[in-house]
């Protein structure tokens, strides 16, 4: 299995190669190294069982992709001119069990016909970065910081650990989120640093350990974002 996501930590990609994946560095989009989430895994790609989901004008990235797997691939009808939001964030929706999660203002018109066709019970909410603000812990459980994506996973009957704001590195300018601090592989949910270093902690160990996943942290730093680690 491949695993895409950024190189902007070395300890995190040694961790995951570790984890016997090969590791597919995700590049800065369209040369744009000036934002810290341009070279993102869940700004680039979306992976959806089988199917993968890339940005329809992101050359480089898609063919890197193309050549390493036999998965159907499916382009989004809007392309990215400038990495600003919210024109970044068209493939950023969390998929939980049959449900997909995103501010279908923003999340490109292809994706959102995509869930449609195939049954996923769409849950709108007001923050575009919604894959980056929740960490799937199941088929039926979350953790995110973010009140309006909390409320509508809530409503559509996903048991959800609200935590703390803050505590998750990701540049000078701003923080980072949980999602980009974590992915989901073999019932074990994957931390980018040490979990017991951040104020929630103890909560989220609790509230997987419930849900029958493990938790594991890969490095002993403090949670950095860095947009998640896309599995293909």
């Amino acid at each position: 299995m491949y695993a895409a996501m950024s190189f902007v930590k070395p300890s995190v990609v040694r961790a995951v190669e570790n984890l016997g994946l090969d590791c597919v560095e995700v590049p800065p989009f369209c040369g744009n190294s000036d934002n810290a989430e341009s070279a993102h895994a869940d700004m680039q790609i979306l992976s959806i069982g089988s199917d993968i989901f890339l940005i329809g004008n992101n050359d480089r990235f898609n063919n890197t992709i193309r050549s390493l797997t036999d998965s159907r691939i499916f382009y989004t009808d809007r392309t990215i001119t400038q990495f600003r939001y919210p024109e970044c964030v068209l493939l950023n929706a969390a998929v939980i069990g049959k449900r997909a999660a995103a501010n279908f203002r923003y999340c490109d018109p292809a994706l959102k016909t995509y869930f449609l066709d195939r049954g996923y019970e769409l849950v709108n909410v007001a923050q575009g970065y919604t894959k980056c603000s929740t960490a799937v812990v199941s088929d039926n459980a979350a953790v995110t910081s973010d009140k309006s994506v909390a409320s509508a996973l809530e409503a559509s009957s996903v048991d959800v650990l609200s935590i703390s704001e803050g505590n998750i590195g990701l540049c000078e300018r701003y923080g980072g989120f949980i999602g980009g601090a974590s992915f989901l592989l073999g019932g074990t949910l994957y931390f980018t640093g040490d979990i017991s270093k951040h104020p929630d902690g103890d909560r989220i160990r609790s509230f997987c350990k419930s849900h029958g996943v493990e938790v594991r942290s890969l490095t002993s730093e403090p949670l950095f974002d860095i947009g998640g680690v896309v599995i293909f």
